[in-house]
């Protein structure tokens, strides 16, 4: 069986010398994998194409269980990203929490939006990646089933007014009366409780319309980033290495 899409590669992996097995997320079509043949050659016509953030239409054949990618032409390849070795880490953050999400040939073309959309947006800088990481965990999950009880007031009482905490593992804001049912509780500062919301609901498009003070930026960083280890129930490993990452930029900073 022959088939195109549009699609962006989300993990790459060599096979053998020349050969790569790809992860794609395709319009229409949802996650897949697919066999690049050569796609490691210097002259192979699939090597532009099968490269890791690259979006692009692609020609498949199926046989068997087993889809080879027969043709590729890439349209975005997001160029920008490798001019910065912390912006390129947070894309393969991004993308993995992307692919962590997606149900293998379920359709995802909101997700695939939403991923394209902060691929763009930092490989052109356009948006500081404080601002860009925690709306993206945010707004990935939410798309994904995982949306926050946020509009309702305490999940408990209802309760709208005074001091809110938000629970990761209960997946939704408690008063300052029931915070203490919630092992995970932190307290949210009225402008990140705000921003959780936006990110949310706002127009796709205007994701990262947003900004906030350093400290709540930060308070709002952490908050995005531990409601997506307690809803995956792991930590992922690009994440782990943007964190190591950061913290070394940020020590020779300090030293020089």
């Amino acid at each position: 069986m022959e088939f195109s899409a549009r699609g962006l590669v989300l993990a790459e992996r060599t096979v053998g010398e020349w050969d790569k097995s790809l992860t794609l997320l395709c319009e229409g079509i949802g996650k897949m994998s697919a066999w690049a043949k050569g796609a490691k050659r210097v002259k192979s016509p699939l090597l532009s194409a099968c490269s890791m953030f690259t979006f692009g239409s692609y020609s498949f054949v199926k046989k068997g269980e087993r889809v080879t990618v027969t043709s590729a032409q890439p349209e975005e390849t997001f160029f920008g990203l490798r001019g910065d070795v912390r912006r390129l880490a947070l894309a393969a953050y991004l993308c993995e929490l992307c692919k962590t999400l997606c149900a293998e040939q379920q359709p995802e073309d909101a997700l695939l939006s939403l991923t394209l959309n902060a691929l763009y947006v930092l490989s052109a800088a356009k948006v500081q990646e404080e601002i860009v990481k925690p709306a993206f965990e945010l707004r990935s999950l939410a798309q994904s089933g995982f949306l926050p009880s946020l509009e309702s007031g305490c999940m408990v009482c209802g309760e709208q007014g005074g001091p809110m905490s938000f629970s990761p593992s209960a997946g939704g804001i408690l008063c300052e009366k029931h915070a203490g049912t919630q092992r995970d509780c932190a307290p949210l500062s009225p402008s990140v409780f705000s921003a959780m919301r936006y990110v949310c609901t706002c127009d796709a498009k205007k994701l990262y319309s947003f900004r906030l003070p350093e400290i709540p930026l930060r308070e709002f960083g952490e908050m995005g980033e531990t409601y997506v280890k307690t809803t995956l129930g792991m930590q992922l490993q690009t994440l782990q290495f943007y964190r190591l990452l950061c913290d070394d930029i940020r020590k020779i900073e300090e030293n020089q």
